[in-house]
């Protein structure tokens, strides 16, 4: 790319938004992640054999994706898609219809989920196909009016398209519990499942890398040729992997994996790249995180493969959907952990008249090293209960997700508190 991490940097200076918007995204999402994993414990006994169907699971299936992966994407892309399209977000008003209803749908969606409500679960959908259509309109009217960065962009456009339809099947999904009319309501589940995952938050965690990994490790953005060729493999796969899925025809879902596995290994020597031209020698745990997350992307795509095949037993689904979610929930994490000190030290820098609080300063290293060693926990414990299976492995990895997630709000909160203790304290 044309644009490094240096001028990337000094336009996201321009372009910042106030940091309660960004924030009250991340903070709902770090409240979202707890809940999720506290369903999850409540429900654990149901994890290993789960192929559907409401209860535990499934509410926290949609805390961690809706109240998590949804809410981290849209509060990041509020802050970087200004950047890299150098158009700005000028509606207040709407962001914050945006949060209040995403907030409101993803409690009645999981509350409903959780008690097998349908009714609830309706309101839900209702309240989630507003936030996201207000989402849309800002996403789809900051795309068309630039594009400075080509590759993010391109993922941005696709991404959108994902998110419409994970959004019809979606509410298809809630009304065929009450109504029954699907054929086969596991295919639809796991078609719905591949465009949120593989499409929406697969294609914005690729488009986003290609920028925040460079600034983070100051090295240089890659080449478009090969972000498109990556994007490329990734849509075709997942093109693939739908009809297969949603069609019963299992070859044209194993050969997308295949085709998905060549995508996700252009995107990872893209990564490896950044990493070997980094100006920054110590990147910290963030990496480590990130690193993990990056491994589970192979390994999913290989365990949905494999189990597309009838290579794997009854339990390949649930550890395909577990890897799956554990490539993005690390991915994502790893992100926060940056930007959020990141942002508060870049607003610091223009509200006091001294020296502004660093990234170091605000980052409480402690509770995120406990966070990744419980994370890291939590998905061999839940990997090795599922596989053999031990219902014992699967509640022990289910506390340590909870556990880690309660550390990494933790350092959420101290980040907030630091931040302003340091516009408090007096001038030198």
């Amino acid at each position: 790319m044309a644009l490094g991490a240096t001028s990337f940097l000094g336009s996201a200076a321009e372009r910042l938004l106030p940091l309660s918007v960004p924030f009250r995204f991340f903070g709902a999402a770090v409240l979202f992640h707890v809940a999720a994993w506290a369903t999850l414990v409540a429900g654990a006994g149901e994890l290993a054999t789960f192929r559907g169907g409401g209860g535990a699971v499934l509410a926290a299936i949609h805390l961690m994706t809706l109240g998590v992966f949804v809410m981290t994407a849209v509060g990041a892309s509020l802050q970087l898609l200004p950047v890299a399209t150098l158009q700005g977000f000028a509606a207040p008003a709407r962001i914050n219809a945006i949060w209040w209803l995403l907030n409101a749908g993803t409690i009645c969606l999981a509350m409903g989920m959780y008690l097998r409500w349908h009714e609830i679960m309706a309101v839900g959908g209702a309240l989630l196909t507003f936030a996201i259509g207000l989402y849309l309109w800002l996403l789809v009217g900051n795309l068309r009016r630039g594009g400075a960065m080509m590759a993010v962009v391109a993922h941005g456009w696709l991404a959108a398209g994902a998110l419409i339809g994970l959004l019809v099947l979606g509410l298809v999904l809630i009304i065929n519990t009450e109504h029954g009319f699907l054929a086969n309501s596991q295919r639809a589940a796991v078609s719905h499942m591949l465009v949120a995952a593989y499409g929406f938050m697969g294609l914005l965690a690729m488009g986003f890398s290609y920028v925040l990994v460079p600034m983070f490790a100051l090295a240089p953005m890659p080449s478009d040729k090969w972000a498109l060729a990556a994007m490329f493999c990734a849509c075709t796969g997942l093109a693939l992997g739908f009809a297969g899925t949603w069609f019963a025809q299992d070859a044209w879902a194993a050969l997308g994996g295949g085709i998905g596995l060549i995508g996700a290994a252009i995107y990872l020597s893209l990564m490896a790249i950044i990493l070997k031209q980094r100006m920054r020698r110590k990147l910290g745990p963030a990496f480590d995180l990130m690193r993990l997350s990056w491994a589970l992307l192979p390994l999913s795509l290989l365990a949905g493969t494999a189990w597309a095949l009838n290579l794997l037993p009854d339990w390949g689904a649930v550890i395909f959907g577990l890897w799956l979610f554990g490539w993005i929930l690390g991915f994502l994490l790893a992100i926060l952990q940056r930007i959020v000190p990141f942002l508060a030290s870049m607003h610091a820098a223009f509200a006091v008249k001294r020296r502004p609080p660093t990234v170091t300063a605000l980052t409480a290293r402690g509770p995120l090293a406990a966070h990744l060693y419980c994370h890291c926990a939590a998905l061999v414990s839940l990997s090795a209960g599922i596989i053999w299976p031990i219902p014992f492995l699967v509640t022990l990895g289910a506390v340590a997700g909870l556990l880690g997630a309660a550390s990494f709000a933790w350092f959420f909160l101290l980040a907030v508190l630091r931040y302003r203790t340091a516009l408090r304290a007096p001038s030198a």
